[in-house]
């Protein structure tokens, strides 16, 4: 604020710092600054590995390689709250296997999410890619992948497009479906209507029209 005075040179004395402080808290004038981002990869490191899918997203059958990620939604009316999604993706078709909500994104809300997909494909042994978010570089989440026979591999840090058919979905889930919800049930209702939409009923020039559920089903 001191600069942008002096440089726009509308006073007929030199404000200094300390004056032009005091007039802000007086009037109740705040900066907008964005807050600085931690950097959680550094802090919380354990298990790096390497980028092994190495962007080959066009897969030729079911369970070859699962993707996932994790975004912020926020529900809720008169107090928003917010909430973690995450949602296991198996490439094939581009077809969501099953997600987990949580209040945080943990090693064990993420696991829950996997535990959930391989309900759905109990013999599968895809390899998992992820970026390397603080839960998919912790030591439960890759033991837990250990247990299942699962290779991870992992995005590198500000490299988005390295898990872009993740990223596609939540920009369409959250461009063309989600709204506020003034509670949680409505919410996980939400996201279970979209997966189902995304599934079932959208069809795809990628996929020779079909739905992903339709795709999909050509490899059983």
């Amino acid at each position: 604020m001191t600069t942008q005075l002096a440089f726009e040179n509308k006073l007929d004395f030199k404000a200094s710092l300390k004056r032009v402080t005091n007039c802000m808290r007086n009037h109740g004038i705040k900066a907008n600054i964005r807050k600085k981002k931690h950097n959680r990869i550094k802090r919380h490191e354990e298990y790096i590995n390497d980028n092994l899918l190495n962007e080959q997203f066009d897969r030729q059958s079911k369970n070859e390689v699962w993707v996932t990620d994790t975004t912020e939604v926020v529900y809720g009316n008169e107090q928003v709250r917010k909430a973690r999604v995450h949602v296991v993706m198996d490439l094939y078709g581009r077809y969501v296997l099953n997600y987990n909500i949580s209040a945080t994104e943990t090693a064990a809300s993420a696991i829950e999410a996997f535990k959930r997909a391989f309900k759905v494909e109990p013999d599968a042994q895809p390899m998992i890619h992820t970026d390397r978010g603080a839960a998919y570089c912790s030591m439960a989440f890759n033991d837990y992948l250990a247990e299942q026979n699962c290779i991870h591999s992992m995005s590198h840090p500000g490299h988005p497009w390295e898990n872009s058919p993740m990223e596609r979905w939540w920009n369409d889930f959250k461009l063309v479906w989600l709204a506020k919800r003034v509670s949680m049930a409505e919410l996980e209702q939400s996201i279970q209507q979209a997966i189902k939409y995304f599934n079932t009923e959208r069809a795809y020039a990628s996929k020779n029209g079909l739905s992903a559920e339709k795709f999909r089903a050509q490899a059983a």
